[in-house]
C-alpha cells in the first residue's frame, strides 16, 4: 500500500495541492460564493455607478491611498533591504531583529502608539515646541498624513523582507563584472542589479497595495472624517446598520476592481521592462 501511494505521488505531484485547495475552498471560495449571492441585487451596482454616489468616491480614495502607501513603502524598503545585503555578522542580525520585532506586536497596539506620538501633546509636538519650531501644537493626528505614516509603518517590514530575500539571492559576480568592464557604481546598479530585483519590487508593491485595501483599524483611529476607507464602510454596514447586501456589493466591487487594477499594473510594468521581469540576466 505504501509503495502504491509513493508511486502515485511521483506520477502525479498535483495531489500535493489537494490540502491547500481544500483550505482555500473552505476559507475563501465558499465564503466568497455566499458574499456573491448577497450581492446579487443589480440596483445596488447601478446606484454605485451613478453620479454623486458617496461610496464610489470613498472607493476611489481607498485606491488612491493604497497606491500611495505601496509606492512609498517600497521606496523606503528598497534601500533598507539593499543595506541588509551589504552588511554581515552581528550588525545584520541585529537589524533583522529590529525589522521583525514590529511584526510581533498587534496592529492595534502599533496604531495606538502613533496616537501617542502624533497627538497634540505627543512626542513630535513636544519636540517641535522644545526647539521653538512652532508656537502651538501642529495638527498631525486625525489627518491623511497620520494614516500614511501608520500604514507604512505596519507594512514596511513585510516589504523589506520580500526585497531582502530577492536581493540576497543575486550573484554579485554580475555587478562586479559590470564594474570591471568600466561601469560606474550607479550604472552597475541601474543596469544590472536593479533589473534583477524588478520582480521583487513589483511583487512587494502589489502585496502592500492589496493589504492596504483591507485596512480599517488604522484609518479609523488616526484618520479624520475625510479618511474613511471602503473597508470602514463595509465594517459599518455589517456590524452596525446590518445592511449585508450593501456590504456584500461593496466587497465584490472592491475585489473585482482591485484584481483588475493589479492585472493592469502588472501588464504595464511588464511592457515597461520589455521582459517578463526576470531581470537583466536570463
Amino acid at each position: 500500500m505504501g509503495n502504491t501511494s509513493t508511486s502515485l505521488l511521483r506520477s502525479s505531484p498535483a495531489w500535493l495541492m489537494v490540502p491547500a485547495l481544500l483550505v482555500m475552498a473552505v476559507g475563501f471560495f465558499i465564503p466568497l460564493g455566499e458574499v456573491a449571492q448577497w450581492a446579487s441585487t443589480l440596483d445596488l451596482y447601478t446606484q454605485f455607478f451613478e453620479p454623486g454616489d458617496p461610496y464610489r468616491q470613498i472607493m476611489i480614495d481607498t485606491f488612491t491611498l493604497s497606491i500611495g502607501v505601496a509606492v512609498l513603502t517600497v521606496a523606503l524598503a528598497y534601500p533598507v533591504a539593499f543595506y541588509l545585503t551589504r552588511i554581515q555578522g552581528i550588525a545584520q542580525k541585529l537589524l533583522l531583529i529590529a525589522i521583525l520585532t514590529p511584526l510581533w506586536v498587534s496592529v492595534l497596539i502599533r496604531t495606538y502608539g502613533w496616537i501617542v506620538v502624533l497627538g497634540r501633546t505627543g512626542l513630535v509636538n513636544s519636540f517641535l515646541l522644545a526647539i521653538h519650531a512652532t508656537d502651538e501644537p501642529v495638527q498631525l493626528l486625525y489627518t491623511r498624513f497620520a494614516v500614511y505614516v501608520a500604514m507604512i509603518q505596519v507594512l514596511l517590514p513585510i516589504a523589506v523582507l520580500m526585497l531582502y530575500s530577492a536581493m540576497a539571492s543575486i550573484n554579485d559576480t554580475f555587478v562586479r563584472a559590470a564594474r570591471s568592464l568600466g561601469a560606474s557604481p550607479f550604472n552597475a546598479f541601474r543596469h544590472v542589479f536593479f533589473p534583477m530585483t524588478a520582480n521583487a519590487v513589483v511583487s512587494s508593491a502589489i502585496l502592500v497595495f492589496v493589504l492596504s485595501l483591507g485596512f480599517f483599524i488604522t484609518p479609523a483611529l488616526v484618520g479624520g472624517p475625510n479618511d474613511v476607507l471602503i473597508s470602514n464602510v463595509i465594517q459599518t454596514q455589517v456590524n452596525e446598520t446590518m445592511d449585508w447586501e450593501l456590504a456584500a456589493t461593496l466587497s465584490v466591487i472592491l475585489l473585482v476592481s482591485g484584481a483588475g487594477l493589479v492585472a493592469l499594473l502588472v501588464t504595464l510594468v511588464r511592457r515597461a521592462m520589455q521582459s517578463d521581469l526576470s531581470g537583466g540576466v536570463k
